[in-house]
């Protein structure tokens, strides 16, 4: 920096001003010193930054998976806004396993970040403790693990699961198949929990199928692919077991929505402009990751108080590909093939 700050003709308070955004520097000054930087070719050095100021501009964040495109959405959102307030976001997935999650996060604690945004792979987080015992803030998004309450920003899933199920229901289908990659996650039981509320009200109740967590179209377990064969009307709980679905439902001959109705989730650029186009819970993915960011800057910031549990709506996207049992035709409303958005849920 005292390098920088030679070049530049600047002394090294207005450098460390210009490269931190901490105070104002006049534009001729600001122009010299990047200049400068540029010329050097120099980089802060978070950890030399973070000891000499005692705070970190490092955010960690964990997810799942990389190559479920509904996690790096939310970590985009969270990324823009964390930039935006000088901060920088470093990544890690925990491939849906709960040993990788805790070697990732025990890794990412070298960083020594200002904070954690985390959506947990399981209904535990063992490394929790070892986060709070740090004193480093955590929000969690989308999900949060069994246990303490914790400052959370998530749908209502309740509300979502009886929002696909009663659109079905109001079709005339009385019985339901839920599809799920996994009944180890809290957010996907509470769906078919709403699911389940609907169809209790006449006397049913869903049947569910596990198809995995890999998300692979062609790796469905054989007790799972007849189930969805069998299927009169169908919910899949997340965007990778829509695709699921839909592949077993083309190797065994079922055509949507004439012989099957399907409801998918989280509304990809793909299920517009599928034939049939999906009908699908559209959840508002950049909000859940703009909003896990704000709250944690206020805990960095060193807001006090109890966890803040925000719950988000949802909408439903009504489609092609739900229709009346043994209908030939469209979703009700649909003479066209448009989409018409039903907003459910509730905010907190």
């Amino acid at each position: 920096m005292k390098d920088v700050a030679k070049r530049a003709g600047v002394s090294v308070a207005t450098v460390s001003n210009v490269l931190s955004g901490d105070k104002p520097v006049r534009a001729g000054s600001r122009e010299q010193v990047m200049a400068a930087v540029e010329a050097l070719n120099y980089r802060v050095n978070p950890a030399a930054s973070y000891l000499r100021s005692g705070r970190s501009k490092i955010v960690a964040a964990i997810v799942p998976a990389l190559d479920n495109p509904f996690f790096p959405t939310i970590l985009a959102a969270v990324e823009a806004s964390c930039q935006k307030d000088g901060f920088e976001l470093i990544v890690a997935s925990s491939a849906h396993q709960p040993e990788i999650e805790e070697a990732r996060i025990n890794a990412l604690m070298q960083w020594k970040p200002a904070g954690f945004i985390i959506i947990p792979c399981s209904a535990g987080l063992a490394s929790r403790k070892q986060i709070e015992a740090a004193r480093i803030p955590l929000v969690f998004a989308d999900r949060a693990p069994d246990g303490e309450p914790s400052d959370f920003v998530e749908i209502d899933n309740v509300a979502a699961g009886a929002a696909a199920a009663r659109h079905l229901v109001q079709l005339g289908h009385r019985q339901i198949t839920v599809c799920t990659p996994s009944l180890g996650v809290r957010n996907l039981r509470e769906r078919i929990a709403g699911v389940a509320q609907v169809l209790a009200e006449f006397g049913a109740e869903p049947l569910v199928v596990e198809t995995g967590l890999g998300g692979v179209p062609e790796a469905l377990p054989d007790t799972a692919e007849a189930q969805i064969a069998s299927a009169s009307a169908i919910v899949a709980l997340m965007n990778t077991t829509t695709l699921q679905v839909l592949a077993a439902l083309n190797r065994t001959g079922r055509a949507v929505p004439h012989d099957v109705s399907l409801v998918g989730f989280d509304d990809y650029s793909w299920m517009p402009v599928a034939r049939p186009s999906i009908t699908a819970i559209r959840q508002p993915v950049d909000l859940i990751g703009r909003l896990a960011w704000s709250r944690l800057l206020e805990r960095i910031n060193g807001a006090s108080g109890g966890p803040v549990h925000r719950q988000l709506p949802v909408e439903l996207v009504l489609r092609e590909s739900t229709a009346a049992p043994g209908s030939t035709g469209k979703s009700v409303g649909h003479a066209t093939g448009g989409a018409e958005l039903l907003t459910l849920g509730r905010r907190r």
